[in-house]
């Protein structure tokens, strides 16, 4: 079985669609990547969040594709651009009421790490 493309899954369009493709997800860990573009560190933490929410909603009862960003926490920027190919890994840590906390990290296709931190989501604002 093959993994959905992420532009299926997360409502970003565009330029702002960072993450590529799915590599794998064991249920609590998903890997995706990027292709090479010059990418400045905002970017690679949009592109960890972007994993992120697709961990959250892979799994059963997870977010929609219309969850938001609660809160960015001890966010490591150990590159400040890249301009190769990037793999993210977004692994689930917890489920708070109604939010989902993820561990992040953005390497290059060496390994080398650019950016790790915490991301947590929260479900679609009420309207």
């Amino acid at each position: 079985m093959s993994a959905p493309a992420p532009a299926a899954l997360l409502r970003h369009r565009g330029r702002a669609l960072v993450v590529d493709a799915i590599d794998g997800w064991d249920g609590a860990t998903l890997r995706c990547r990027a292709g090479a573009a010059p990418r400045p560190w905002p970017a690679l933490l949009e592109g960890a969040a972007q994993a992120a929410g697709l961990a959250a909603g892979l799994r059963p009862g997870g977010l929609s594709r219309r969850a938001v960003v609660a809160e960015y926490r001890d966010v490591r920027v150990h590159a400040t651009t890249h301009a190769g190919p990037l793999r993210f890994a977004a692994h689930l840590e917890r489920r708070v009421l109604h939010f989902w906390r993820c561990r992040v990290e953005v390497r290059d296709a060496a390994g080398a790490l650019l950016l790790e931190g915490s991301v947590t989501l929260a479900p679609e604002p009420a309207s």
